[in-house]
């Protein structure tokens, strides 16, 4: 993800997700973008960057009580949660189009910042519970450190491993997802101008050594690897983490 301008009213305190979305509807309104914010020009990849971003957060001991807020808006407005299918009935409402799909979910977003601002009205409350309860327990060996996307993604393996879910952090269970999340992480660190410095050698290595991230994305190249099976395409590019990076 190339760098960009971030906006001036960022500086000096931490960007959060409803921050990400609002750039992010800009960016579509402005430069018919949708793929620029979460890697994919499809509406479905909204809710899998979302989780991205936020698991960042919440890995790294941090809280998104403005989400939370927005998310209790969100079903008391519309009469139901925001799921990972969302955008289904957007979809077909809107004619196929994509991109004003995502929009509806955006000016959701833009329509309770104009109403209640971008401050968490009530605190960050029970989310330690919450967060606890949505990823279950968390390595011993992170220990407070900073965690980048290669650990999280190697504990994601584990988990997988042990019987759960691509969906517990992505919403579904496909390689799409998965590389969206990614998006969504990395804009995270990029946002909030964090280092993850084991990256870039991670990337070289995929392309240099693996011949696995050709420029459209490791995430096409590995569902043709393997017949257009998204769970084999996942554990492929999960084992290849897992190789870079291996438990210490």
């Amino acid at each position: 993800m190339s760098a960009e301008e971030l906006p001036a009213e960022w500086r000096g305190r931490r960007v959060g997700i409803l921050d990400s979305l609002l750039q992010g509807r800009r960016y579509i309104l402005a430069r018919h973008a949708l793929w620029y914010v979460t890697g994919l020009d499809t509406a479905d990849s909204l809710y899998p960057s979302i989780q991205g971003w936020l698991a960042n957060t919440h890995l790294n001991g941090g809280v998104e009580p403005t989400w939370m807020e927005f998310l209790e808006w969100y079903q008391e407005s519309r009469g139901v949660p925001l799921r990972h299918d969302w955008y289904v009935l957007p979809l077909r409402e809107n004619q196929g189009d994509e991109e004003r799909t995502a929009l509806v979910l955006l000016e959701l977003v833009q329509e309770y910042v104009d109403r209640y601002g971008l401050v968490a009205r009530h605190g960050a409350g029970a989310m330690g519970g919450w967060i606890a309860s949505t990823y279950g327990a968390l390595p011993k060996e992170w220990g407070g450190r900073p965690v980048g996307l290669l650990d999280a993604l190697c504990w994601l393996r584990r988990r997988m491993a042990q019987g759960h879910s691509l969906s517990l952090l992505t919403g579904s269970n496909s390689v799409d997802s998965l590389y969206c999340f990614t998006v969504g992480w990395i804009r995270n660190t990029l946002y909030n101008q964090q280092k993850d410095p084991s990256l870039t050698s991670f990337w070289s290595w995929l392309r240099d050594d693996k011949k696995g991230f050709p420029g459209e994305g490791w995430h096409v190249k590995y569902l043709r690897d393997c017949q257009g099976d998204h769970t084999k395409a996942v554990w492929k590019f999960l084992d290849l983490v897992a190789e870079f990076n291996p438990p210490s």
